[in-house]
């Protein structure tokens, strides 16, 4: 066997078991895949005053969602080490990226949201709310 050979058989050796290494890491992977967090739907409307959290808390808009016009967010009693952050969708139809990350106002925290015009014309929408270990789905109207 020459020089040329044992190196390209070292190289491919080599490849073989890197190759086996990635298969083992994917496949441990996609079996100790963390759960997907359990989002808790809520049946309460924050523009009407402050929805309870089964984890505690509050969520609320100071005023009524338009879209196009900011209106804020609060999130009141939320002890969470990291901030909550709110989705916004709307049932059966893409409206891009909505998420909001919520800032610190003294003992609460409150998001300044702005949602996009829907051309269809529909006011449904769904703010999703996480914060910790804890997810919650309001569904809302905005107003016009």
């Amino acid at each position: 066997m020459t020089a040329r050979q044992r190196k390209l058989l070292i190289l491919g050796v080599a490849l073989i078991a890197f190759g086996a290494i990635k298969a083992g890491l994917i496949f441990w992977y996609l079996n100790h895949k963390p759960a997907a967090q359990a989002v808790q739907r809520l049946s309460c409307d924050p523009s009407r005053g402050s929805c309870a959290l089964p984890g505690g808390g509050g969520l609320r808009f100071d005023s009524a969602p338009e879209h196009g016009k900011p209106f804020v967010v609060r999130l009141r009693d939320a002890a969470a080490a990291t901030p909550p952050t709110a989705d916004f969708t709307m049932p059966d139809m893409d409206m891009g990226f909505n998420r909001y990350t919520f800032v610190r106002d003294g003992a609460d925290w409150k998001a300044t949201v702005t949602l996009p015009m829907c051309v269809s014309g529909s006011r449904a929408w769904l703010v999703e709310v996480r914060h910790g270990k804890d997810a919650y789905q309001l569904p809302f109207q905005v107003v016009r």
